[in-house]
């Protein structure tokens, strides 16, 4: 049993001579809002728990990194703390091994076929079904009554859990579903192998094909036969060092600050080693079997100590504590309690290996954090961030060794988690592959709307990514751009318009009331920052300024002062530029600043690139304007062509024109790429209010079409149909039923509604009837008109139609329920025509 301190874990509040910013953060030591008192004055030691690199990035890297990213920018930018910022880069784990292993023998795998063969599909289907076992075998057990022996039982096996829907299959596992959906692509590869097969087809690139569609089931069967031949290490350096290249690009592209030191694991092994010996030493630690672990029961309650300060409820949770141990660690020999947790594995074949006193082995997961973080921040930390995830056995664990390695009691003073991030409602797991990599994500959106939407969520609560959500955060971002392109444009107006010959004075009652708003707002968003980074509140404060601005721009350029609108604009930059939002720019600058490096150095390209764009689209819009002006075109023509230069031609090259009241269009400036996905949003919206308002109309249409079939049928006509006549047998005199099928009288309540039923087609029939005798009398009136106008050898022709239409009328009219004869329905055809 895993012994545990019956005391809570006391948090030891900083203290510090230095004057305070009266920040308060969210410490999930304390699990409530508590003052931030950095150690050392104004300096601040940050570590941030890296990626493991071993697949793509995704949106849940991007909520952790994004979200302290705007953290440390306000700690930084506007808070004015000395920050020394530390991650860490994960690459030595049981995930890298794995994935090394996987991929390099899948790689050997491959090259090894020519083409596709019953071997190779002997193989595949070998390894589906192994996979099939291995990761669902229960429930194959549970349905089937035994263990899946052959292929071709999987058809058995997808039927009877509903091909994946089963409540009780999905509930079983929450990785059942992505398990079935592996299974299924691989199946249906075999499948398509085989047919290829059959028809002769069997070259290279269809045996590519079927290696491609069972990637993931073959490449763990290799690894199961093979993964323990594998000996170069190289394998496991080179595809760490690809991945968290690709890592740290994509946090680049999202405007993420590298941190100002990167540690990684392999660069640190002796050093990992000291700090094991120091822990062994002082007797919170054991050797087993090659491998070394820590006794919670050595160290929990004994000489101050608490384990698990973060999440005291998940202490000997097994299922956390084994995921914390990784895949390659469950067979773990010699361990002395569940609790205790490995800090040096011993290395089995076909894993990376580092000599130590206890023979060649790795580092443990947590231990790697503790090592790196007290070498270059020392032995205590003030901030050290992760995900919510990451708390238990993680954090944990990190702290406990830390604390056991240095006999202190607070190793970390504020700890900080960022919330669990949801996709479309469901929480993102990369084990359960329903996430989406950061290169997907920019395709669709852009890095500052993607920041956009982490301002408007609380750092420390979970964040829900989905179509509606960033459809929010895009709105946002272009009430910013929108006032950020009007400032611009208003500023340089005025900075470009001739001095007044009379001076008057331009702050007045509104302008003052505008300033005092941005006091305001620079007070509230001053408030929500210092309340442990509260940027929801600030942004809703930005943007209530930004509007409140608009409404004042609205009073028009003659009455309105540019210098408090500059004052609003530049304060609404700098806040943006603090969340990372904005990009460096000089003093004074108003809007996102430059988009790119080479944007940024825009003031040195040559002039011909700068200007011929403009030039050439005036060169056009000239040359059709002087065309119109020789061809003796009109004044409607030349508003179209300058309505083109406004519309399509300018906003291309990133220059707007909107029309003002006073006869003087204002000039804007905007980002080219920008002005094109807005244009391409509104016109997708449009379309899709299109195709709403089309299928609308059809659906009236066909509505309309089926009430005008249905009034032409007589009421006693209604319930003598071939398909009525299937559900009764008997009816009365109107032609309603009185008796089922099989003889029986109805009952009351079923006599009742066909009665309703008559009398409501009774009533449509009659308005029917009406309509065709007006139209039979409009008729008869519109020929005799029509003969008094026109020629006489026509008039034969108008009064045989018109004998067409009275025909068809009184057919229509009358009561024999006989169909109408071919000959007649040609012509009343034809009379319509």
């Amino acid at each position: 049993m895993m012994s545990s301190s019956s005391k809570a874990s006391p948090w030891i509040q900083p203290e510090s001579a230095h004057p305070q910013t009266g920040l308060k953060v969210l410490n999930s030591l304390t699990k409530s809002k508590v003052p931030f008192v950095p150690r050392e004055g104004n300096y601040v030691s940050w570590y941030g728990c890296g990626p493991t690199v071993y697949d793509s990035a995704h949106m849940g890297h991007a909520c952790n990194y994004v979200t302290f990213d705007i953290i440390r920018r306000i700690m930084e930018d506007y808070l004015g703390y000395d920050m020394n910022v530390v991650m860490n880069i994960t690459d030595i784990d049981d995930k890298v091994i794995l994935r090394a292993r996987q991929k390099h023998l899948l790689k050997e795998y491959s090259a090894k076929i020519e083409g596709l063969s019953e071997q190779l599909v002997g193989e595949v289907s070998l390894a589906f079904v192994e996979f099939i076992n291995k990761q669902v075998g229960e429930f194959v057990e549970i349905k089937l009554g035994r263990k899946l022996t052959s292929e071709s039982e999987w058809k058995e096996f997808a039927t009877a859990i509903d091909f994946g829907k089963d409540p009780a299959f999905v509930a079983s596992d929450l990785k059942a579903p992505m398990h079935y959906n592996t299974a299924k692509t691989t199946f249906e590869a075999l499948a398509v192998a085989r047919m290829k097969l059959k028809s002769g087809q069997a070259g290279k690139t269809e045996a590519s094909a079927l290696i491609a569609g069972a990637e993931d089931v073959l490449s763990q069967w290799l690894d199961r036969k093979y993964g323990t031949d594998v000996t170069d290490q190289r394998i496991f350096q080179d595809l760490a060092s690809y991945w968290e290249k690709e890592f740290l690009d994509d946090m680049d592209a999202l405007n993420v600050r590298r941190p100002h030191v990167m540690t990684r694991v392999s660069e640190f092994i002796s050093e990992i080693v000291q700090f094991i010996q120091r822990i062994i030493d002082n007797g919170y630690a054991y050797e087993a079997d090659g491998s070394v672990y820590f006794s919670v029961k050595e160290f929990d309650g004994k000489n101050g100590h608490f384990y698990a300060k973060l999440r005291p409820s998940a202490k000997g949770n097994t299922k956390l504590l084994a995921d914390g141990e990784g895949s390659l660690g469950k067979e773990a020999l010699g361990k002395r309690d569940q609790g205790d947790f490995a800090l040096w594995k011993r290395s089995k074949p076909g894993e990376p290996r580092w000599a130590s006193p206890w023979g060649e082995g790795r580092p443990g997961w947590h231990i790697e954090c503790s090592v790196m973080a007290s070498e270059i921040l020392g032995q205590q930390i003030d901030i050290h961030t992760g995900g919510v995830d990451l708390e238990f056995p993680h954090h944990d664990n990190e702290m406990s060794q830390s604390e056991a390695c240095f006999e202190n009691h607070q190793w970390v003073n504020y700890f900080m988690h960022s919330g669990h991030l949801h996709i479309e409602g469901q929480k993102m797991s990369k084990s359960l592959k329903n996430f989406i990599t950061i290169k997907e994500v920019l395709k669709k959106y852009t890095a500052r709307q993607i920041r956009m939407l982490f301002l408007f969520s609380q750092w420390s609560a979970p964040l829900y990514f989905d179509s509606e959500s960033m459809e929010e955060a895009v709105a946002v971002e272009k009430l910013l751009s929108n006032f950020f392109t009007n400032a611009t444009a208003i500023l340089r107006d005025a900075r470009e318009r001739p001095a007044e010959k009379e001076p008057r004075r331009r702050t007045l009652a509104p302008e003052l009331e505008l300033l005092e708003a941005l006091k305001d707002t620079q007070a509230q968003v001053h408030q929500a920052l210092l309340d442990s980074f509260d940027t929801p509140t600030a942004m809703r404060a930005i943007q209530g300024i930004v509007s409140r601005t608009n409404i004042y721009l609205q009073r028009g350029r003659d009455r309105i002062d540019p210098q408090v609108i500059q004052a609003v604009a530049e304060y609404v930059t700098r806040i943006m530029r603090v969340f990372g939002m904005a990009n460096e720019s000089p003093a004074h600058a108003v809007g996102w600043g430059p988009s790119s490096s080479s944007e940024s150095s825009q003031g040195a390209a040559d002039r011909e690139s700068t200007l011929l764009p403009v030039a050439r689209v005036l060169s056009d819009f000239r040359d059709a304007v002087r065309e119109l002006a020789l061809s003796g075109g009109d004044k409607q023509s030349l508003l179209k062509l300058c309505d083109k230069l406004r519309d399509q031609d300018l906003p291309s090259l990133g220059i707007v024109i909107d029309d003002h009241g006073d006869g003087r269009a204002l000039v804007k400036i905007a980002d080219p790429e920008e002005l094109q996905r807005e244009r391409e949003r509104q016109e997708a919206k449009a379309a899709e209010l299109l195709e709403i308002k089309q299928r609308k109309a059809q659906e009236a249409e066909e509505k309309r079409q089926a009430r005008i079939a249905k009034s032409k049928q007589p009421p006693q006509e209604m319930f003598r149909t071939p398909e009525m006549r299937e559900l009764y047998s008997e009816w009365d005199e109107r032609g309603i039923p009185t008796k089922d099928k099989a003889g029986e009288e109805l009952t009351k309540s079923k006599l009742k509604k066909l009665a309703k039923e008559y009398e409501a087609q009774k009533k449509l029939y009659e308005k029917y009837i009406q309509s065709q005798e007006a139209y039979l009398q409009y008729s008869s009136i519109a020929a005799r008109a029509l003969r008094r106008v026109v020629k006489p050898e026509l008039q034969n022709e108008i009064a045989k139609r018109e004998g067409m239409h009275i025909k068809v009328a009184k057919w229509e009219n009358g009561k024999s329920g006989a169909s109408a004869p071919a000959s007649t329905i040609e012509t009343r055809a034809k009379a319509e025509h």
